[in-house]
């Protein structure tokens, strides 16, 4: 299929339709009993789709910025976890046409060595209403006893079996 022509309703050329961009960033942490975690969020009501399921944070690429800085921005906004470009680790990406309503969408992971995960202060302040429910770091030896949106269970293990420290 290729790029689709956008009109308005008088028949005015507007541009093209063509597939969006999206940063995924999946951050690990150890808990106090010594466990790696997953942190994730709940999607909320107002959640374009996939309400109560949940994922790491991931959203559309934004103008001006770098796939790591997007994905930095979409961690603070959603959870209020704040990371650096740096800490990032780029993992992969996803451009398959059948998946995920085409987006192409960068993957990032960051394994926190320093701090514990009890330690991370969450905020829904950055949200865009009520797009964004319960955040939390999950063991990820219990990622499957939750339901995942956009094969976010399956990238977590994936992920945490590649790139472990």
């Amino acid at each position: 299929m290729k790029n689709q022509e956008c009109y308005d309703k008088n028949g005015k050329f507007l541009g093209w339709f063509s597939r969006s961009m999206a940063t995924a960033v999946f951050v690990f942490a150890k808990d106090k009993e010594n466990d790696w975690c997953v942190l994730g969020s709940e999607r909320g009501e107002e959640a374009a789709d996939y309400q109560g399921y949940w994922n790491c944070p991931c959203g559309y690429l934004e103008f001006n910025v770098t796939a790591a800085e997007n994905a930095c921005k979409e961690l603070k906004e959603e959870t209020g976890v704040s990371l650096k470009e740096s800490d990032l680790q780029f993992v992969g990406y996803n451009d398959s046409p059948k998946e995920n309503r085409q987006n192409v969408t960068f993957r990032f992971c960051a394994f926190i060595k320093d701090k514990k995960a009890e330690d991370f202060k969450f905020s829904h302040a950055g949200n865009e209403g009520k797009e964004v429910g319960m955040i939390k770091f999950i063991k990820v030896q219990d990622i499957k006893g939750y339901r995942w949106a956009f094969g976010h269970e399956k990238l977590i293990s994936d992920i945490f079996k590649e790139y472990r420290p």
